[in-house]
């Protein structure tokens, strides 16, 4: 696979796992777009119909609809699902032994250490965070979009090492999509990522972070 492909990748995971709007549905409708994703599911073992849920079944508007309706339900509806997108929450809020906060350890919370090496990154590269990401810079959405930058602009050791620091939840991730019983098209949306990034580890699985301190 090559880099540009993997940073097509990328951002194709992005945009999937951002709030639907008519851009996507543009998207979606290309061939192209749907070549590369069957051309991924298979090369990673996994029956290219699973590129199906992003073919639009329905006329454009119900399409959109649906789509809209399903997110909400699951990442943003107060009563509904309200499955996390954030690296933060599915760590303790620091990995500093002694912070003497009495929720260091906690998970859940936004705004961890994991957050704040983001904005220490994107400060150094004199990035900015878009405005509704602004409380929650490690959301799922911009590492997707930050790692297709990476492809385009770093070493491997760097892209390797971001990886590993911050995309090694989506397994649990997973779990919790699983848990919600979601339409295929996110599920499989985060399937994908998640099966890149195994291929793009060593091992074949993405790092426990309970292994690694972040630097």
């Amino acid at each position: 696979m090559t880099i540009q492909e993997k940073e097509q990748i990328c951002s194709i995971a992005a945009m999937l796992l951002a709030p639907p709007d008519a851009m996507l549905v543009d998207d979606l409708e290309q061939e192209g777009f749907r070549h590369l994703l069957a051309k991924c599911f298979f090369k990673w073992g996994r029956d290219s119909e699973m590129v199906s849920p992003f073919i639009r079944g329905l006329d454009r508007d119900s399409f959109l609809g649906s789509l809209q309706d399903e997110y909400e339900r699951l990442f943003t509806d107060m009563d509904g699902v309200r499955i996390s997108l954030v690296e933060s929450t599915y760590k303790p809020w620091t990995i500093d032994k002694e912070c003497g906060v009495v929720f260091a350890a906690s998970k859940g919370l936004v705004m961890g250490d994991w957050a704040a090496h983001i904005l220490d990154i994107y400060e150094r590269l004199s990035m900015e965070i878009p405005e509704g990401f602004r409380s929650t810079p490690d959301h799922l959405v911009l590492e997707l979009e930050f790692l297709a930058l990476l492809y385009q602009t770093a070493s491997q050791e760097w892209v390797s090492k971001f990886i590993e620091d911050h995309l090694d939840w989506i397994p649990e991730l997973k779990k919790e999509m699983e848990k919600a019983g979601p339409s295929p098209f996110y599920s499989n949306a985060v399937e994908f990522v998640q099966l890149f990034l195994e291929h793009e580890t060593s091992d074949g699985k993405v790092n426990d972070h309970g292994k690694k301190r972040i630097c």
